[in-house]
């Protein structure tokens, strides 16, 4: 019995220091098998919906789609007193701060997708007369969109070298286009077989282009560049 005590303890400090070492590894992601990362996870897979009324009002007071997305990684914490669980869809509530301040966060998860259906911030007063029938993709912020792109080696394909040619494009031009440019969510598929690809617009030298962004298990592929005029590049 002594012996199996002891085993025991030195099992535990093991397991211990292994967490530890993942944690610091992995960050958060290392514990993805607890409640709150799996709920984070389970809706930030999905696609994520807000109502123009309610979408009007989070930006009066300040709350962006950074924030929806913030409050699903780190800095969001799930209230699972106030959440609902039970049901279908499941209503869950996150609950953090921006610049000091109290930040509640209401997401509604359905199967195939996710909506923000409430927050409470509350530092000034806003009213909308828009209609929360409306409802739209909230886009991913810059920043997670670079995190994914630049996760492997960025390869120009022989379709979008063509096009640099066409509009006088250097590498360079190609290969910052994400860091400035924000995504088009409704022509961008996050679930799409084989690979998830993403659209991006932004400007290069004050002319607008979109980028397709195709994004494999080795390498981060550009395979169309669309600018003010077609290339025939087929």
């Amino acid at each position: 019995m002594k012996k199996f005590s002891s085993r025991l303890k030195y099992y535990l400090i093991g397991f211990g220091i292994g967490l530890i070492f993942m944690f610091f590894l992995f960050g958060p992601r290392a514990c993805s098998w607890l409640p709150e990362n799996r709920v984070k996870n389970m809706i930030a897979e999905k696609e994520i919906f807000i109502g123009d009324s309610l979408n009007y009002l989070m930006n009066c007071q300040g709350v962006s789609n950074e924030d929806i997305y913030r409050f699903l990684n780190k800095d969001g914490d799930v209230d699972f007193g106030d959440s609902d669980t039970k049901g279908w869809p499941k209503k869950y509530v996150f609950s953090g701060e921006k610049e000091g301040h109290d930040l509640m966060i209401t997401y509604m998860l359905y199967e195939e997708w996710v909506e923000v259906v409430d927050f409470k911030y509350d530092q000034k007063n806003c009213e909308t007369v828009l209609s929360n029938e409306n409802k739209h993709i909230v886009p991913i912020p810059r920043s997670e969109m670079t995190a994914i792109i630049e996760s492997h080696e960025m390869r120009i394909l022989e379709t979008a070298e063509c096009q640099m040619k066409c509009y006088k494009l250097k590498d360079q031009d190609v290969f910052s286009f994400h860091l400035n440019a924000d995504v088009v969510m409704e022509e961008s598929d996050a679930k799409a077989e084989p690979n998830a690809y993403y659209t991006l617009e932004g400007k290069i030298r004050n002319q607008t282009y979109r980028l397709v962004y195709v994004i494999g298990e080795a390498r981060t592929r550009i395979s169309d560049i669309q600018g003010d005029t077609p290339c025939d590049c087929n």
